[in-house]
């Protein structure tokens, strides 16, 4: 079996690094069939891209791709929107990949993949490529695959990768760290700040976007937002533009369009945009890092005495001093070279 996948993942590499081309197939949709097939067996196993992004085909190709991340409320348009935003970025003549997390059932752990339903206008377009993914009961709005399949996405030349994710509550907003721009989609009657304030959304985007105006005023929403971006505004640092929009209507689409490139124009410019990408990076090594010892950490747990685990069951016993031990032994043996490098 592994001789069999390390078989399948050279290939894989090779095809979507262009390197090979399948027989009978044009060669950019050679490399957007491996790239799918690829996504597939990342979602079936996130830690795989730790090992597959490092293939010799793979590693040699880098990626100057544009993540912006697009999060909200249920209902508030995204995908409506992310399919706009698409139509605008191609009359400018970038290459677009849009990347839409849909929610997992916590029965089943299916997921309904219907945001490419409201994408149809650009599925004959070989410069748009769509891709859904379930969100497999992770927190944060996206999948565990999500930033592995950013990277392989980016490897094949995207100038933008849109994510749109399942959608925020309290504390879901790992797009973040992701993203180099992160907009928020609201609608008009979403809540007054305090209830934003506890959804956890008023300092995270780069840009707010209100959509779905046509429907209802948006005037206080906007007005709330402004005075939130201003406050962070203040010296060089960037203040988080407030638009309008409606999809149905197409208003507020190049303003939008015009935001992206403006924040992009920002942190490669200014020292505090460039300070600010920095410090995203050092954080996404940081959640990749944690990724990675997630399984060897649960390898940990399982191994632990039953003898501990009932009497930490029991309370007689703090499972913070189980999890100390567990380290303590873990950081020994990395400092005595006896946990070997992950070969599989």
């Amino acid at each position: 079996m592994l001789v069999r996948r390390s078989l399948d993942l050279n290939s894989l590499a090779s095809q979507i690094s262009g390197d090979t081309v399948l027989e009978g197939v044009e060669p950019w949709a050679s490399r957007v069939r491996a790239l799918s097939k690829a996504l597939s067996l990342l979602e079936n196993d996130p830690w795989l891209a730790t090992r597959f992004l490092q293939h010799p085909a793979l590693a040699k190709l880098s990626t100057n791709a544009r993540v912006v991340g697009l999060t909200g409320l249920p209902g508030a348009g995204k995908s409506t929107l992310t399919n706009l935003i698409v139509g605008r970025l191609r009359k400018l003549g970038k290459s677009v990949a849009v990347l839409a997390v849909d929610p997992s059932s916590t029965d089943t752990g299916g997921a309904v993949l219907g945001d490419r339903i409201r994408m149809q206008d650009h599925f004959c377009d070989p410069q748009v490529y769509i891709r859904s993914m379930g969100s497999r009961g992770a927190l944060g709005g996206v999948s565990r695959a999500t930033r592995g399949a950013i990277r392989l996405i980016g490897l094949l030349g995207y100038d933008y990768i849109l994510v749109e994710t399942v959608g925020i509550g309290q504390s879901e907003s790992e797009i973040v760290s992701i993203a180099d721009t992160t907009t928020l989609v609201l609608m008009p009657n979403s809540g007054d700040d305090i209830q934003l304030m506890k959804a956890g959304v008023l300092q995270m985007a780069d840009v707010y976007v209100v959509n779905k105006c046509d429907l209802s005023n948006p005037q206080r929403m906007l007005s709330e937002l402004r005075a939130n971006s201003e406050a962070r505004g203040r010296g060089n640092e960037w203040t988080p533009p407030v638009l309008a929009t409606s999809a149905a209507e197409q208003q507020g689409l190049d303003e939008f369009v015009d935001a992206l490139q403006k924040h992009a124009e920002y942190e490669h410019d200014h020292p505090e945009g460039r300070a600010i990408k920095r410090k995203r990076v050092q954080t996404e090594i940081a959640t990749n890092l944690l990724f990675i010892l997630e399984r060897e950490v649960q390898k940990m747990v399982a191994q632990v005495p039953d003898a501990e685990v009932n009497a930490v069951q029991a309370g007689q016993l703090p499972a913070m001093v189980v999890a100390n031990r567990l380290f303590t032994e873990a950081f020994a043996m990395v400092q005595q070279g006896k946990i070997e490098k992950n070969s599989t």
